[in-house]
């Protein structure tokens, strides 16, 4: 895929500056003059040749979502002189299109642009139908609408892929990000991108909500931009500008050398969506809130996970439709399996084969939320007893109901007895770094203690955990673990647990 970078200043000789320093990292180059107006033919001319790259000439009035001051004709203008100093291409709003006319330049060819900076129209093949009707032979249509959630920015990709040819479009605001990733997926020939942010220099600006920064892009996309055989992972939930998991299953995909890219969905209308999702592309997601009950009632087929848990954070397409698992589960077992063991071995009693992982062992899980509940599916599906404590006790008497342990009052909580102890409320994560669910004196000496919290890494609760001679296990283990079986589920792969590690590292700070 051809990357565009992107390139807007307040003056000809720094907007000059900052093209030339970015050459390296473009593949086109647009120039946009809102600012400057006209710089004079021979004087754009000079760098047009000193750049040395294909390069797009734009000006935008401030309808158009630019800033140009002057008045159409001096727009058209500037546009003509930029085909005449050897532009490749000029970007003509579709409202002037025929006022334009042809560029009179057999070299430079017409990108006829229309944006609609208040939403996603319904009708999209009305939307370029109508830019159609003003373009000329050899022109390119860009489409570009604003996303309000990522069924807008799907819906336009969709568009694409059933387009005739000579289409780049893709979605602006930041619910429409992902799109310009996987616009080459679906048929553009372009997408575009900011400067790269480079030491010692002014921070160039975007000229467009959403957009990403050029090395930032080209570190995302999978080997050669992207074609017909790249796989399409994401995060799907709303809110999920938070989540770490676009950095570490990314880092993994481009471990294991695949031909495939991960990205961040910020889902309203989870039906709509799965709608706008039947593209093959579209391999797999990572499931949170508030849709992974959603998921779960949507999918095909469920394994035993998803079904003990009714929650789904996994879907994966198969040839029948979407499968729903929970690899909340599958981490938090392998979380306190290696934990129970490494404390037995630290305390110099080596496990007895007991017929199952965590056989004999005696679980106490704060909260009945569904990390309480995968947590406890774990502990249950590999031998141990769980019992479940919530603040509403009704919530934590349902969810022990379904599945199959105890249950025990809040106010009780610190007289119980256990062998692991299995925080999954937010206290003590960065949004209530002052809220503990257990004075340290409560904290059964010489037990594991597994807080699902990752922010921080060090819990108030692991830190007292680890004065009262505890295993203390801190969340971004689990995090890692089930990140580890979703990818497997996702490519038939095993990732590279270093690296997981190292991405989850880089990703928290």
């Amino acid at each position: 895929m051809a990357i565009v970078v992107s390139h807007l200043a307040s003056s000809f000789d720094q907007l000059a500056r900052q093209a030339l320093r970015q050459v390296p990292l473009s593949d086109l180059i647009e120039l946009r003059l809102d600012a400057i107006g006209d710089p004079g033919e021979e004087r754009l001319r000079a760098l047009l040749a000193q750049l040395g790259k294909p390069t797009i000439v734009a000006v935008r009035n401030r309808e158009q979502g630019g800033s140009f001051a002057g008045d159409l004709d001096e727009q058209l203008d500037i546009l003509r002189s930029a085909a005449r100093a050897g532009a490749a291409f000029v970007d003509v709003d579709w409202s002037a299109s025929l006022e334009f006319g042809e560029t009179g330049v057999a070299k430079c060819h017409r990108i006829v642009s229309r944006h609609d900076h208040e939403g996603t129209p319904d009708d999209l093949a009305e939307f370029e139908d109508e830019v159609r009707n003003v373009m000329y032979e050899g022109d390119l249509i860009k489409l570009v609408a604003h996303a309000a959630c990522a069924e807008d920015a799907l819906a336009l990709l969709r568009h694409l892929r059933q387009a005739r040819g000579g289409l780049i479009a893709f979605a602006s605001g930041e619910a429409g990000a992902f799109s310009r990733v996987l616009c080459r997926i679906f048929g553009s020939p372009f997408t575009y991108a900011a400067p790269a942010i480079v030491p010692g220099e002014p921070v160039a600006p975007l000229t467009a909500p959403g957009q990403w920064r050029v090395n930032d892009l080209r570190a995302v996309l999978p080997p050669g931009g992207g074609g017909d055989s790249t796989a399409v992972f994401g995060v799907v939930g709303d809110p999920v500008a938070h989540s770490l998991s676009p950095r570490v299953h990314d880092m993994a995909l481009k471990g294991a050398r695949l031909d495939a890219v991960y990205v961040a969905l910020q889902v309203r209308d989870f039906q709509r969506f799965l709608s706008l999702v039947e593209d093959p592309h579209f391999r797999g997601f990572s499931v949170t809130a508030p849709h992974k009950l959603a998921a779960f009632k949507a999918a095909k087929a469920r394994d035993e996970d998803a079904h003990a848990t009714g929650a789904a954070n996994t879907l994966v397409r198969d040839t029948n439709g979407w499968r729903a698992s929970n690899s909340d589960v599958a981490g938090a077992g392998e979380t306190l399996e290696r934990a129970w063991r490494y404390h037995h071995e630290r305390a110099g009693k080596p496990l007895l084969a007991m017929g199952s992982p965590l056989g004999g062992a005696h679980a106490l899980v704060l909260g009945a939320g569904g990390a309480a509940r995968a947590a406890a599916r774990a502990v249950i599906a590999r031998g141990g007893r769980v019992t479940l404590c919530a603040r509403r006790d009704a919530q934590a008497q349902a969810c022990a109901r379904e599945l199959g342990c105890a249950s025990a009052p809040w106010s009780a909580r610190a007289t119980l007895a256990y062998d692991i102890l299995v925080h999954t409320t937010p206290a003590g994560s960065l949004a209530q770094p002052d809220v503990s669910v257990l004075a340290e004196s409560e904290i059964r000496a010489g037990t594991v203690v597994l807080d699902a919290v990752y922010r921080p890494l060090k819990t108030p609760l692991l830190a007292a955990a680890l004065r009262r001679n505890c295993t203390a296990v801190p969340g971004a283990e689990w995090f890692v673990r089930q990140a580890q079986a979703q990818f497997r589920q996702f490519t038939q792969h095993d990732p590279d647990e270093a690296l997981l590690r190292k991405a989850f590292e880089h990703a928290l700070k």
